[in-house]
């Protein structure tokens, strides 16, 4: 076996989940989409849609 094999893979954290559980706590709800999933929106939203970003040109 080398250093950081694949068969230790995801040891600590499956172990930190594990534990987590018996203790009966359960993660809160995400607020706000990932921030992968966050700026696609941002994209679509100001290159595809073309939407203004803050607040509103003077009119004069």
């Amino acid at each position: 076996m080398t250093h950081g094999s694949l068969d230790k893979a995801g040891k600590v954290r499956k172990a930190t989940l594990e534990s987590v559980r018996m203790l009966g706590i359960t993660p809160k709800e995400r607020h706000t989409p990932p921030p992968r999933v966050n700026r696609r929106e941002l994209y679509w939203k100001r290159f595809i849609k073309n939407y203004r970003i803050g607040q509103p040109l003077k009119r004069e």
